[in-house]
């Protein structure tokens, strides 16, 4: 059920601001008649609206928090990002996460990993805590300056914390050990430069011994560049730079 809730509330965006409930259901890929029973309650409860056309469009409750359309966000930077993974899996052959800051955790949107195609990870909400991935470590040091005071300020050695976000900034990555298995080495390295945009986090796991950490950040800064390109050009994102 929230799947589908989500599909609909992605469906729109900056160009399909309103729609038909058929156009509705075609862009969220399901039946007219699930479609128009999921409408009902989110039409009841504020999350939808009708204009006077009868479109339907994005509700005030939504308009309110200032979330227009959060869903359609992630599925910009996923859509442009899935097929760079990808590509950096396939040079790889390791696993291969996209990350954004939700709050002050980290959400992991996708992953690609061996022997699999993406899996769209949004949908087992997958969240770790900011500062225990490289991941989270990327995402913090691309936030503003108050937002990482705060974080340094609550975290128990914020001048060790200070620089290890200066050292993501001046080297562009960060390497810690994964979280998921004693033997791997997360990188991480940030997509940077889609109009100061939705910013995202790339992550390769890769065995700690004979690590390869040039050849993994060159990949991985090789795929991020070509995402925020991919996202530069889509007009679908124009969000600005806030923090979710």
């Amino acid at each position: 059920m929230i799947a589908r809730l989500s599909r609909i509330l992605a469906s729109f965006d900056d160009e399909h601001p309103s729609m038909s409930l058929t156009s509705l259901a075609a862009r969220a890929a399901l039946p007219i008649s699930t479609t128009q029973r999921l409408v009902v309650g989110l039409l009841t409860h504020g999350f939808l609206e009708k204009d006077t056309k009868g479109c339907l469009r994005v509700g005030a409750l939504i308009r309110e928090a200032g979330l227009t359309a959060p869903g359609s966000t992630f599925l910009v930077l996923r859509n442009a990002a899935v097929p760079l993974m990808e590509s950096a899996h396939a040079v790889l052959k390791q696993q291969i996460t996209l990350a954004v800051l939700d709050k002050d955790e980290v959400l992991y949107l996708e992953r690609v990993s061996m022997g699999s195609t993406s899996v769209n990870m949004t949908q087992k909400f997958a969240r770790l805590p900011l500062l225990k991935t490289p991941s989270g470590l990327v995402l913090l040091a691309q936030q503003p300056l108050a937002f990482q005071e705060k974080v340094m300020e609550a975290s128990l050695n914020p001048e060790d914390l200070r620089a290890t976000l200066a050292g993501v900034r001046n080297e562009g990555f960060v390497t810690r050990p994964s979280i998921m298995t004693n033997e791997g080495l997360a990188v991480s390295v940030p997509v940077t430069g889609n109009r100061g945009g939705l910013p995202a986090a790339l992550t390769a796991v890769i065995p700690r011994a004979g690590a390869d950490v040039n050849l993994t950040v060159a990949v991985l800064r090789s795929a991020a560049f070509a995402i925020s390109k991919a996202l530069d050009g889509d007009q679908q994102l124009g969000l600005g730079s806030r923090r979710l």
